[in-house]
């Protein structure tokens, strides 16, 4: 993989960070690349768009963040992970140099991940993409919330409780799974719908197609969230509507690991 220039996206948080940039740049320049660095937290819009790469130097968190901007940019994005492995970051700051010679050596893949949209009707211009998932959730107001879900404008009920989260297989991993969802494999392409402590008995976790268009109208007011931050406030009556986005983002691995972090996280 020829790269000439690449985006930095970095948790500066992190106490390793500074020595991280350090090699980073050093391995990059000494084949050539020249590195622009971002910080995760910015939001602003990018000054420059002409990236070939986004990696991100942080956890799975920054990753989700660099993950909008490579997604937007329609390059792939690599992780690392400064602290333990996680599901999305493709190795450890000890594994940077062996890193970028196979991003030389063209030695990885690159794994097309679903991404999932939510749009109010309503107000066009609240609207945005997620690779885990998309949160309706109780404001820290209201301390509960209830959410009633259509699918393909069919009734799936009510949720009372503290929310619902529609999760994409590589988000099955995160809050989803905590809040009792399945496990997918992240290649796979559906939706998860996992109520969040429920007041609904019946209230089970849902896997459905990739194509199916989940409406979900809050009873309550309630918080929009795209890979937890917030995207708006929904008044009672609020639509949301939430489909497979149309770009997916493509994440680049080293090796098959995703089992593997599965057993370590079972086990």
């Amino acid at each position: 993989m020829k790269l000439h220039k690449i985006l930095v996206v970095a948790n500066f948080s992190k106490p390793q960070m500074e020595l991280a940039l350090a090699r980073v740049q050093h391995l990059a320049e000494s084949l050539g690349i020249h590195v622009v660095v971002r910080a995760g937290i910015d939001t602003s819009p990018l000054a420059e768009r002409d990236f070939e790469l986004v990696i991100t130097l942080g956890g799975d968190g920054t990753l989700l963040r660099g993950a909008r901007i490579a997604t937007e940019l329609d390059v792939p994005i690599m992780g690392i992970n400064l602290g333990s492995l996680g599901f999305l970051t493709a190795a450890g700051i000890d594994q940077l140099h062996n890193a970028f010679e196979r991003l030389a050596t063209d030695n990885f893949s690159v794994e097309p991940r679903m991404r999932i949209a939510a749009q109010l009707p309503s107000r066009p211009q609240v609207q945005g993409t997620a690779l885990n998932e998309i949160g309706l959730v109780h404001t820290e107001i209201s301390r509960r919330t209830e959410i009633e879900l259509f699918v393909d404008e069919q009734a799936l009920g009510a949720y009372p409780g503290d929310g619902v989260l529609i999760a994409t297989p590589t988000g099955s991993t995160a809050y989803a799974l905590s809040a009792g969802g399945p496990i997918i494999a992240p290649t796979l392409e559906c939706l998860a719908v996992v109520p969040l402590t429920s007041h609904r008995l019946g209230a089970r976790p849902l896997v459905l197609s990739s194509e199916s268009v989940v409406r979900a109208v809050a009873k309550y007011p309630a918080q929009l969230l795209a890979d937890g931050d917030p995207i708006a406030v929904l008044a009672p009556g609020d639509a949301v509507q939430i489909q497979k986005a149309e770009r997916p983002t493509r994440l680049i691995r080293l090796d098959s690991d995703f089992w593997t972090a599965v057993h370590r996280l079972l086990s």
